[in-house]
């Protein structure tokens, strides 16, 4: 367990910009935002290995589109946000690993993308430049309401310590990539801002 804290605490510190942990993810707050996908898990956790798998997806996915919009995306600010989201969650991935570890517990994490999530990255595959842009950013907008819904749910009741401490720990830095799309989104309707918001604008600290 100490194992976990040390890792989880690693990787709050480094998305945050160093500021304290217990600033910022609350132990008892697991309440549901607008940004939570509807409150998917709201009403139950998904068990150990549920979390594992759909944690590690999650980070699978966002690897793999932050590298895409390295390549394609036609605003700068979008490529600094790529970089953002390959660095957080490359360390996200290894320290679920390490929390599994040291959990104790056997629970396979996925090798590959399953479909749902390839037929997101074949879409992206096909744009560039701006089109690539509102795309990512709409896909990024959905995947960080599903993902806090998940570490919120999980770090409140979640059946496995170790990794009810990561989930703890994690979502700051989910939040703050959250917060990061929802003002800059150019996607009209997407997250009930003006048509053709800009990307420009400076990330969240």
């Amino acid at each position: 367990m100490r194992i976990a804290l040390l890792i989880a605490g690693s990787l709050l510190a480094t998305a945050c910009g160093g500021r304290d942990a217990a600033e910022q993810a609350p132990m008892a707050d697991t309440g549901m935002t607008e940004g939570d996908a509807g409150g998917a898990f709201a009403e139950q956790p998904p068990s150990a290995p549920e979390f594992a798998q759909t944690a590690a997806m999650s980070d699978m996915y966002e690897i793999a589109t932050a590298n895409l919009a390295l390549e394609n995306a036609d605003s700068e600010k979008t490529r600094e946000f790529a970089q953002m989201m390959v660095a957080d969650h490359t360390k996200s991935s290894e320290a679920l690993k390490q929390a599994i570890s040291a959990s104790g517990q056997t629970l396979p994490l996925p090798a590959k993308l399953d479909a749902e999530h390839q037929a997101q990255v074949d879409i992206l595959e096909r744009l560039d430049g701006l089109d690539f842009d509102r795309e990512y950013i709409s896909q990024q907008i959905t995947a960080h309401r599903k993902t806090l819904s998940l570490l919120k749910a999980y770090a409140g009741n979640g059946d496995v310590a170790e990794l009810r401490q990561f989930a703890q720990a994690t979502i700051p830095a989910v939040q703050k990539h959250h917060d990061w799309l929802e003002d800059n989104s150019p996607v009209s309707g997407a997250t009930g801002g003006t048509p053709g918001a800009t990307l420009g604008a400076t990330p969240a600290p």
